[in-house]
């Protein structure tokens, strides 16, 4: 039976985490989160320790390393759902690849907002107390905004029209249960 790769995509604020958090309670499948899986890295391995060490000294870790880390939590086994990768084209191209080498179905959602409701909706997390620790300074909110839309617009683009990929595009600023319905739909 084929297998499905659920590749996860928006702006932060978008509603990645509630709907992948869903998804992952209504299908049998293996969540990869790569922000998470920088963070809980076993630095005593070689990968973790080599790529530790350059997230300590503040630099982006090299798509090699990133392939290793990501091929290492995805299983052929069960359907695997992505959120925060691939960011670029080099990355989506990689993940294309692996899929097609592993008789996975690619489908790619977009969660599609404005940048002015991602502002308002970190703004909005952070008075709640959730977010990230750098939420409260504006200046870094409106840098991963910029970088996001930068890096991975040309990527949405090319996954838009790549051989074999199943893309939707759903609007992301409705409510939390329309935007479900309209992935779990899509899929």
């Amino acid at each position: 039976m084929k297998r499905n790769l659920i590749v996860l995509l928006g702006v932060q604020g978008s509603g990645k985490g509630t709907v992948a958090t869903g998804l992952c309670n209504i299908r049998d499948c293996d969540y990869v989160e790569t922000g998470a899986l920088f963070r809980g890295l076993d630095r005593t391995s070689e990968l973790g320790a080599q790529i530790g060490a350059i997230i300590e000294s503040g630099q982006l870790v090299p798509d090699n390393l990133t392939f290793q880390l990501v091929e290492s939590n995805l299983s052929a086994d069960r359907d695997v759902l992505t959120d925060g990768f691939p960011r670029t084209v080099q990355q989506a191209e990689w993940l294309i690849k692996w899929a097609a080498e592993n008789d996975f179905t690619t489908k790619v959602v977009l969660l599609d907002i404005p940048k002015e409701v991602a502002y308002q909706r970190i703004q909005t997390r952070l008075n709640e107390g959730g977010g990230r620790k750098d939420d409260a300074d504006h200046s870094a909110v409106e840098r991963r905004l910029n970088t996001y839309y930068a890096e991975t617009e040309p990527m949405v683009k090319f996954l838009r029209s790549a051989p074999g990929v199943q893309f939707f595009g759903i609007d992301g600023t409705q409510s939390k249960e329309k935007v479900f319905a309209d992935v779990k739909e899509s899929l």
